[in-house]
């Protein structure tokens, strides 16, 4: 089955392989670093450009799977693997449970909010979700950081002193920045509401907000953020 080989992130997550080489003879590794287009495995003992079966337990549960596999590189986290022939059934089983694991990785979330107790709560609720949170105060401070580094998603307030945050946004935009935002403020206009929407936000969290609606924010960027890395 031919598949474009785009891009596509790998998920870090340990699970049990046996290495079946030409002659029949057996190793027992530990796989990492899964793709729908291959893995890592360490304990190969395996040498390069050999075809061989890997015998894998995908992590998450299902089916064991035999996938016909070409060692490719010598790293020194294990042995490169490239899956060759993949069954449509078994592609899709593998890319399901990378998608599964990419969904539940920690991730770096930026929270930009002026009030201290307002990003207490939300930088509380980020790390109860398992994901960690960097609070800066000012838009000023969030572009600095973004200029050397980058984070997974952006819980964003609009009521921000200097740079607002819809010319925040507005930058990110200019520099076709794409990190998922959400934006959780005090009450807006439509007009401000409408323009945040159509430079990219997701959505809107009206505060007070609840616990549910925290909730529903996370998952949001942390979908988001699973598409934009399969997109890229």
């Amino acid at each position: 089955m031919q598949r474009s080989r785009r891009r596509y992130p790998r998920a870090e997550a340990a699970f049990p392989v046996r290495v079946v080489g030409p002659s029949g003879k057996v190793w027992i590794g530990e796989g990492h670093d899964l793709s729908p287009f291959g893995a890592k495995v360490r304990n190969g003992h395996v040498r390069l450009h050999t075809l061989v079966r890997l015998e894998v337990d995908l992590p998450g549960g299902g089916p064991p799977l035999a996938i016909k596999a070409l060692a490719v590189r010598s790293e020194p986290d294990g042995v490169a693997f490239t899956f060759v022939d993949l069954a449509r059934a078994q592609y899709h089983l593998v890319r399901q449970a990378v998608d599964g694991l990419l969904l539940h990785t920690k991730l770096w979330i930026m929270i930009v909010e002026a009030d201290r107790a307002a990003a207490r709560v939300l930088a509380d609720h980020v790390e109860r979700e398992g994901h960690a949170a960097l609070v800066l105060s000012t838009a000023e401070e969030a572009l600095a950081y973004l200029a050397q580094d980058r984070v997974d998603a952006i819980m964003l307030d609009l009521g921000l002193p200097g740079t607002s945050g819809i010319a925040l946004l507005e930058a990110l935009a200019a520099r076709e920045v794409r990190i998922p935002v959400v934006v959780v403020s005090g009450p807006t206009t439509e007009a401000e509401a409408a323009r945040c929407l159509e430079l990219g936000a997701l959505d809107f969290v009206t505060k007070p907000f609840g616990e549910d609606q925290l909730k529903m924010v996370v998952s949001a960027l942390s979908l988001k953020s699973l598409e934009e890395r399969l997109s890229g």
